[in-house]
């Protein structure tokens, strides 16, 4: 005979009733999502956006050349302990060497 358990996380439950609330669980929030689904109207839509222009013609790239990309500032500066094997000759000129 099976000695009963004195503490409740000793217990175990059976098989079934795991299922039972497993199912009742999924069901309440099938339940919960219907009744939001049921209680919820649905709200006015207002779909006359008028003349919209044309939004690719509306960029000045379509008629203007882009301006030439110059020399990015660095936008991280060198750690002071950082040092390359072969440095850059403008990093150099940064560092002071």
């Amino acid at each position: 005979m099976e000695e009963k358990k004195l503490y409740d996380e000793d217990q175990e439950i059976s098989a079934f009733a795991s299922w039972v609330i497993i199912i009742l669980f999924s069901a309440s929030i099938m339940a919960f999502g219907w009744i939001v689904y049921l209680v919820v109207p649905d709200g006015p839509r207002f779909w006359n956006f008028g003349q919209l222009g044309d939004t690719p013609a509306a960029t000045i790239f379509s008629t203007e050349q882009p301006r030439a990309a110059g020399k990015l500032p660095r936008q991280v500066p060198m750690l002071p302990e950082a040092h390359p094997l072969k440095p850059v000759p403008a990093e150099r000129k940064v560092r002071g060497d």
